[in-house]
């Protein structure tokens, strides 16, 4: 079963949802809607366009599977959350989690233009998940094949002021998700 959600009004964007046989929605937006559509309306005080699509959570509270298990999106194996804004290249899980998000990589000065024609800087940084411990030559780091993508809009014209003058909260969308990378070994993939 497929069901089309228009995203963008007149002569704007459609996005699909797939039901799938076990009941598991697929919702796969381009980094463009997720910008335009879901963080951009987010940090402008707008209610989402499509309600339940991303969960507001810190993906840092947890390792990865049981973060997407606590909002019932493990078997689907990823999902899509607002976070408050971070800074800094090492994202650590809480004592006893483990682990910690590892900066790997940027996509900086995008742009993302609304059908309106108003156009949103934004950048992306991926981080890979990696656990701590282990015995012998196992001690360190070890990567889990976990991936998290940060969405934050550059653009200070996109967030709402507050009526004292201030600015609002920054807010981030993050998509974890497992790698698609071959190389992983399959080891690393089990949580």
């Amino acid at each position: 079963m497929e069901e089309e959600t228009n995203l963008g009004g007149a002569g704007g964007v459609e996005m699909k949802e797939e039901v799938g046989e076990e009941g598991m929605e697929s919702f796969e937006p381009t980094e463009d809607e997720l910008v335009l559509h879901f963080l951009r309306p987010r940090l402008r005080g707008f209610a989402p366009r499509v309600a339940g699509a991303v969960v507001e959570a810190d993906p840092c509270a947890a390792p990865p599977w049981e973060l997407l298990e606590r909002h019932g999106l493990l078997g689907r194996g990823h999902g899509y959350f607002f976070a408050a804004r971070r800074r800094g290249k090492v994202r650590r899980t809480p004592e006893g989690g483990g682990g910690a998000w590892m900066h790997s990589g940027n996509k900086e000065d995008r742009r993302s233009v609304t059908e309106l024609g108003v156009v949103a800087r934004w950048c992306m940084t991926r981080y890979c998940f990696y656990l701590r411990g282990g015995d012998g030559a196992q001690q360190g780091r070890r990567s889990t094949g976990w991936v998290m993508s940060e969405y934050e809009i550059t653009d200070p014209r996109c967030y709402r002021r507050a009526d004292d003058g201030e600015e609002d909260q920054y807010w981030v969308l993050c998509h974890v998700r497992r790698s698609i990378r071959e190389n992983v070994k399959p080891h690393s993939r089990r949580r």
